[in-house]
């Protein structure tokens, strides 16, 4: 009696879940199919640009030393002098382009000469477009509402998907992870395709709805939080520079002080003073394996103080969770190299492909019942 009801309960639990699993499907399967594609395509950003922008990234070594930093802003000027500069970006290698980004433009110049060796219209760049399209559907704010809670209605597919999929036992399991290429029946295929396919993607794409999760909703920074026993960081107010007419601190001030107290780097993004009150901001990146390394410090634009330091060295768990959070959303894992980016690009593409054959299914069943509603209406008016 006991083993009956408990068998029961699983029953009515699978059901429930049958149709969660059905209605998410039914209402983002749009959604998924797109940003699946497009995280697909995003795996490869790195090497995308590599070989189809390297003009943009890399300049002719001329043996010589860098024009200092202030030079190089004053020879951006001359060029767009009604351009405010966000920020500015390289590698720190000799042949690496400095890239400064603009509202409306990303121009890369020359470190050595001060020339501008290409310009590009960020809302034309195609990786740029990719990531709209994948953030926030080219919808602005309301696409990015789309996304966020598209991210949660994928997160209770993927569990529900593999409860729905396991065996009942043991001796299931084999043919539960095959797909029959030769069979005849298009159902059964479509079918394996799905279930077989989404199995084996489960556990990437679980990866990526958490950290999707971590994203966009403050409650998954608070899950975080718990677990790490760790503090979530609180949002401070903007840090400010006092303002002083007889002094002026430059950015080659800043970045040799960044440079020579915290060497190593490979990459550095700097972010000018925005107006009179706002700070230098200089982020250094390092070498890392999973959790991202990278110093950023704010500096007083008059004087040089240091207003604020956001140190490596000091992160607390909850703060190694959140660096590593981008690479284990984009499959940039540097521990596993090209092959972490290769698993992420196939559980993509598995994930865009589970709407279509997910939405076959139903098609199908749908039909499939179709004759019998007929044939039932056939019967009460027979009999009236």
């Amino acid at each position: 009696m006991g083993a009956t009801r408990k068998k029961t309960v699983r029953q009515q639990i699978k059901v429930i879940l049958h149709q969660v699993h059905l209605i998410g499907g039914l209402v983002s399967g749009i959604v998924v199919f797109i940003v699946g594609i497009t995280g697909a395509l995003f795996v490869f950003e790195e090497e995308g640009r590599e070989l189809f922008q390297h003009k943009y990234y890399h300049v002719t070594d001329e043996g010589r030393d860098r024009l200092p930093m202030g030079q190089l802003v004053d020879s951006f000027a001359a060029h767009y002098p009604k351009q405010k500069i966000a920020s500015i970006r390289f590698k720190e290698k000799r042949d690496a382009a400095f890239v400064f980004y603009t509202k409306d433009r990303l121009v890369s110049m020359n470190p050595y000469t001060g020339v501008v060796t290409g310009v590009r219209n960020p809302n034309t760049d195609f990786f740029m477009a990719v990531q709209k399209i994948h953030t926030e559907l080219l919808l602005g704010k309301v696409g990015k509402q789309i996304v966020r809670w598209n991210v949660l209605i994928f997160f209770v597919m993927c569990i529900s998907g593999l409860v729905i999929w396991w065996p009942k036992q043991k001796r299931f399991f084999k043919q539960a992870t095959c797909i029959n290429f030769k069979t005849k029946n298009w159902k059964r295929l479509n079918w394996d395709l799905h279930s077989v396919l989404g199995f084996y993607a489960v556990f990437v794409l679980l990866i990526i709805s958490c950290t999707g999760l971590f994203w966009v909703f403050d409650t998954a920074k608070s899950v975080v939080g718990f677990i790490t026993q760790s503090p979530v960081p609180n949002k401070e107010e903007k840090i400010k520079s006092k303002v002083m007419h007889d002094k002026r601190y430059s950015l080659d001030e800043a970045y040799r002080y960044a440079s020579t107290g915290y060497p190593g780097a490979t990459e550095t993004f700097i972010t000018p003073a925005a107006d009179s009150t706002a700070p230098i901001r200089l982020l250094m990146r390092y070498p890392y394996t999973l959790v991202r390394k990278q110093n950023t410090l704010f500096f007083n634009q008059y004087t040089g103080k240091v207003l604020k330091q956001d140190l490596y060295a000091n992160y607390t768990r909850y703060d190694k969770v959140a660096r590593s959070n981008y690479d284990f959303h984009t499959g940039r894992i540097r521990a596993l190299g090209m092959g972490s980016k290769i698993i992420y690009f196939l559980a993509a593409l598995m994930a865009a492909s589970l709407p279509v054959t997910g939405f076959m299914i139903w098609w199908g069943k749908r039909k499939k019942k179709a004759p019998v509603r007929a044939y039932a209406r056939v019967q009460e008016a027979s009999l009236a």
